[in-house]
């Protein structure tokens, strides 16, 4: 049997010790337990898929963020440091680690799937290096459903973000509320609902179905659907872990986790909708009973208004974050997909 654990003390302090097996077994650990994708897509995958996609190479011990207690934050230096194999980083949460892959993820950037595939394809070679100088291998990327403004009071346009206290996460997504008017608070995605319940905050940013699945509905009567970002999560295996298997492991490992992206990008490009569904009733919700909070859609005048903040505020001070190299790869790749140019 061989084990894959970048820091046993780790691993043995968090519960993580392999059992005998005969498959080089892989320490996984993928985001939040109550997530659509975890149970419809992740779990599956490592726990029966892997085996049989890598003719019973590899396995996969894993353990989510819930069970563990993470935020989300620390993932992508625990990768780093080798506490896991393989780790599900959520962008959003990384970004202060690693201001080059947030470049895929600014706030009000990507506003449809399609293109953020097309960046996605541009933009992946610079996630790879960067990640490379962190002692991590990119094995995949993929979105989650978009990113949405939950309100208690009405919301109908950017204008109402005005003195509102907005639950966020990430740079850039702070730097659209407060240029919009607003003030950002950052509250981890567990304690949301009892921030919102005690007025600790107006409105929240989250997934059109994450919402749902953390029951925002219950605390909130207003969905504004301006997409902030999808949740982009990375797939990477800490190098000393990838290197320790054989060329027929990591050929396997590679290939096995392409599949899951693309079940991933599936599976987003149907439940982006069906959290609107799920959180309005304006039509069947394929996860349980439908909430009735009122849904608007942003207007030609806020698609208007979140170009200029994306412009003029998130994508400069984006780039005074990043050295020159990170602004002229992301000129290069993803601003030529979008028609962008970012300067520092």
């Amino acid at each position: 049997m061989k084990t894959l654990l970048g820091s046993t003390l780790f691993a043995a302090a968090l519960g993580f010790m392999s059992p005998v097996h005969a498959q080089t077994q892989l320490n996984v650990v993928a985001p939040w337990s109550n997530l659509n994708a975890y149970e419809a897509v992740e779990k599956p995958f490592w726990a029966e898929k892997l085996p049989q996609l890598t003719d019973d190479k590899l396995s996969a011990k894993l353990s989510n963020y819930s069970e563990l207690g993470l935020a989300g934050a620390e993932l992508l230096r625990l990768a780093t440091m080798g506490v896991f194999d393989v780790a599900h980083i959520v962008v959003g949460y990384s970004v202060s680690d690693d201001p080059v892959i947030e470049g895929l993820e600014l706030a009000g950037l990507i506003q449809d799937i399609e293109t953020g595939r097309k960046a996605l394809d541009a933009y992946r070679p610079v996630m790879a290096k960067s990640l490379e100088a962190k002692n991590l291998v990119l094995l995949g990327v993929y979105p989650n459903p978009s990113q949405v403004l939950y309100c208690r009071e009405p919301v109908n346009s950017i204008a109402d973000f005005a003195n509102k206290k907005v639950r966020f996460y990430g740079a850039s997504m702070n730097e659209f509320i407060e240029a919009a008017g607003g003030t950002g608070v950052s509250v981890p995605l567990a304690e949301v609902v009892p921030a919102l319940q005690r007025g600790v905050v107006d409105c929240g940013i989250t997934g059109t179905l994450t919402g749902y699945s953390f029951k925002w509905p219950e605390v909130t009567s207003n969905l504004f659907g301006m997409r902030f970002g999808w949740g982009l999560t990375l797939i990477a295996a800490n190098s000393n872990s990838f290197a320790a298997l054989s060329e027929d492991e990591r050929a396997s490992l590679v290939s096995a986790v392409s599949q899951l992206e693309t079940e991933l990008w599936d599976l987003t490009a149907t439940d982006d909708q069906a959290g609107i569904d799920c959180n309005s009733g304006l039509a069947e919700c394929p996860y349980g009973t439908s909430a009735s909070m009122t849904y608007v859609a942003p207007s030609a005048e806020d698609d208007a208004e979140r170009e200029r903040i994306l412009e003029d505020v998130v994508l400069k001070k984006w780039a005074a974050r990043c050295t020159q190299e990170c602004v002229d790869d992301w000129n290069a790749t993803i601003g030529q997909v979008l028609g962008l140019t970012a300067a520092k």
